[in-house]
């Protein structure tokens, strides 16, 4: 079962493995192939501060780095793409899960909410 809220590693070729959160819902999760996920950026200084970013802290969820989820880059990515056999590096926590949900919001001018 993968969760929204997880983080995960994924295999990116060009970019290599790469830290991404789960987006999709979990019910849409089941299905074989394509998850939605918002990638990080280690671009910290830069982006922390932007609304349509959400920082952490090396630490934090499972991350090595400080680093930020873009929310303006949403993907759908094959499951095959996560490390599936390491499982989630981390989990989100409600509040870090809200800031996601609303900063995906502001991507589309919406207000958004996590059911």
């Amino acid at each position: 079962m993968i969760l929204p809220g997880e983080v995960y590693m994924a295999d990116f070729a060009e970019a290599g493995p790469h830290p991404v959160i789960i987006l999709s819902r979990e019910e849409l999760n089941r299905g074989r192939y394509a998850l939605a996920v918002v990638c990080t950026s280690a671009r910290f200084a830069v982006r922390s501060k932007l609304p349509n970013c959400v920082p952490f802290r090396a630490g934090d969820f499972g991350f090595t780095s400080n680093c930020v989820a873009q929310c303006e880059n949403v993907l759908s990515i094959e499951k095959g793409q996560l490390d599936l056999s390491a499982g989630p590096i981390g989990q989100l926590d409600d509040i870090s899960h809200r800031d996601l949900i609303q900063a995906v919001g502001y991507v589309m001018e919406s207000h958004c909410e996590p059911l």
